[in-house]
C-alpha cells in the first residue's frame, strides 16, 4: 500500500516548475533559528513540489534559499499571534512558537484559515495539524504533513469551515510566480 506522500505524488505528478531544488542548508538554518527539526515529509513535499497552491486554494511555503537572521526571523515569525494571545487564551487555546509546544506556520488558504504544526512532541514525525479559521474555530488532527492533505483529497478528516469544494478532481500544486 503507498504512504500518503506516493499517493499525493502520483495525483499530483511531477511538477511544473523544474527549477525547485532541495536546498538542505536553507532547512538547516530554519532548523537552526526555530530550534526544532520540522517533520521530514514536509520537508521532502516541499523540495519536490516547492512554494505555491494546492488547486488555487491551500497555499504553501518553505524557505527558498539560505536566509539571514533577519530574513529567519521575519519567515518564521509568530510575535504578532502571540501577543494577541495574552489575554485571550479561550479564543487562542494554543501557544505559538518559540513558546514550549508552540504552533509553527505551514500554510493558509484563501478564507483566511492558518495551518500550523503543534510542535508538542519531541519527534516531528508525530506533531498534530493545527488549523485556526479567521473566526477563531479550530481543528487539530493527528498524522503527518501528507497524510493530512491525502486526507483532505479523500475528503475525510478535515475542518468543517475548510471550503467543501476543495480539493477538486483536477486540484494540483501550482507554483508561485518567480
Amino acid at each position: 500500500m503507498p504512504s500518503p506522500w506516493e499517493r499525493l505524488q502520483e495525483l499530483l505528478g511531477r511538477p511544473e516548475d523544474a527549477r525547485v531544488r532541495p536546498d538542505p542548508a536553507a532547512w538547516e538554518a530554519s532548523e537552526r533559528h526555530l530550534g526544532v527539526t520540522l517533520p521530514a515529509d514536509y520537508k521532502a513535499f516541499m523540495d519536490v513540489y516547492g512554494p505555491g497552491t494546492l488547486g488555487g486554494y491551500l497555499h504553501l511555503d518553505r524557505p527558498t534559499s539560505v536566509m539571514s537572521p533577519a530574513e529567519l526571523e521575519d519567515f518564521w515569525c509568530l510575535e504578532a499571534w502571540r501577543d494577541t494571545r495574552k489575554g485571550a487564551e479561550d479564543l487562542y487555546p494554543y501557544p505559538f512558537h518559540p513558546d514550549p509546544g508552540g504552533l509553527i506556520h505551514w500554510g493558509h488558504d484563501e478564507h483566511a484559515s492558518e495551518y500550523y504544526f503543534l510542535a508538542g512532541d519531541p519527534d516531528p514525525g508525530n506533531w498534530e495539524i493545527v488549523i485556526g479559521s479567521e473566526c477563531a474555530e479550530w481543528y487539530r488532527t493527528g498524522g503527518t504533513f501528507t497524510g493530512f492533505l491525502m486526507r483532505c483529497f479523500d475528503g475525510i478528516d478535515r475542518p468543517p469551515f475548510m471550503d467543501p469544494a476543495w480539493p477538486g478532481d483536477d486540484a494540483r500544486h501550482e507554483p508561485y510566480a518567480r
